[in-house]
């Protein structure tokens, strides 16, 4: 019997081989964080999630593509890609400077706008034109019954092995293990804090990244390897103009001015890689609700100390 390849998976691995030798000739590159991203987040925790997941049973979502859809699909990924150089900042420029000199007014700002352009446009878009509805986006009512049945598993194991390697290894969590919050403040304020993710990050990128992008692909191509391999790419890579037009490689450890080709590599490298663990559990279970959860998770305990300043915790 001929074995068959997938072939989004084996131009993947291609794409990640060439943009790790391009970045291999950057000094500012950081190799072993890279390494450790792709040991926990493109095989530890997928196959974690893959393992909890043996039971669960995927949500029923309607999925059609048309080439048309497909078009207009990558016309959004495109929009949003632009979006991202300069939109937020272009968008603040117009508001009230009090809006944006208040920490606390500019927190709502952010996540008004995250929600106007991930879900708001893009459900719009797809609801009218193509007639989704909510349920086909894993929003379902099926969906909060099996969080507490057969998708419980994975909620519970990977949002606990996100937790320990933030809470023992991630530098943004060094506040919280040096003791520097009391008690009332952590029972206080993390249970706020993950609320507020499970919408800021939670159904703003899930929703996009994995309903959205992530269900076309694996539809068009009929294969859910495809669906999490392309969206990782498109995860990843939305991020590369960013990195070009507003010198963002310095935080990422590119340099001040990083070359499109670098930037590029960085986000398969680095973010691609960081798209698998969510475009997994997606494939498995289809429930939105359930990688928000998760994806708050992973995100609390790095963004808590951020969180508390602002809202004085």
């Amino acid at each position: 019997m001929r074995k068959r390849f997938n072939t989004a998976a084996v131009t993947g691995l291609l794409l990640y081989v060439g943009s790790l030798a391009v970045l291999l000739r950057n000094k500012n590159f950081d190799l072993a964080g890279a390494l450790i991203v792709l040991v926990l987040f493109g095989i530890i925790f997928p196959a974690l999630a893959w393992f909890a997941t043996v039971r669960a049973v995927p949500l029923s979502i309607s999925v059609r593509p048309s080439p048309h859809e497909m078009l207009v699909l990558v016309g959004c990924i495109i929009a949003l890609s632009i979006y991202l150089v300069g939109g937020p900042q272009w968008v603040d420029g117009h508001l009230p400077a009090t809006w944006i000199d208040s920490a606390k007014v500019k927190f709502f700002i952010t996540l008004a706008k995250k929600l106007v352009v991930f879900v708001a446009i893009p459900f719009g878009i797809f609801r009218f034109a193509f007639g989704y509805r909510l349920r086909d986006f894993g929003l379902q009512r099926e969906g909060l019954h099996a969080l507490w049945s057969n998708h419980l598993p994975v909620v519970l194991v990977v949002s606990g092995a996100l937790l320990a390697f933030q809470y023992f290894f991630g530098g943004a969590a060094a506040p919280i293990r040096q003791g520097k919050f009391s008690a009332h403040a952590l029972l206080v304020g993390l249970p706020v804090c993950f609320a507020w993710l499970v919408v800021e990050v939670g159904l703003v990128e899930e929703f996009f990244f994995r309903a959205l992008v992530q269900s076309r692909f694996a539809a068009w191509f009929k294969s859910e390897v495809s669906g999490v391999v392309l969206m990782s790419l498109v995860f990843g890579l939305a991020h590369a103009p960013g990195f070009i037009f507003r010198q963002a490689g310095s935080v990422e450890g590119l340099g001040t001015n990083p070359s499109a080709l670098d930037a590029m590599a960085y986000s398969i490298v680095v973010l691609a890689i960081s798209g698998i663990l969510f475009g997994v559990i997606w494939a498995r279970t289809k429930n939105l609700v359930a990688v928000m959860l998760l994806h708050a998770a992973g995100d609390l305990l790095p963004n808590f100390a951020m969180f508390a300043k602002i809202w004085q915790i």
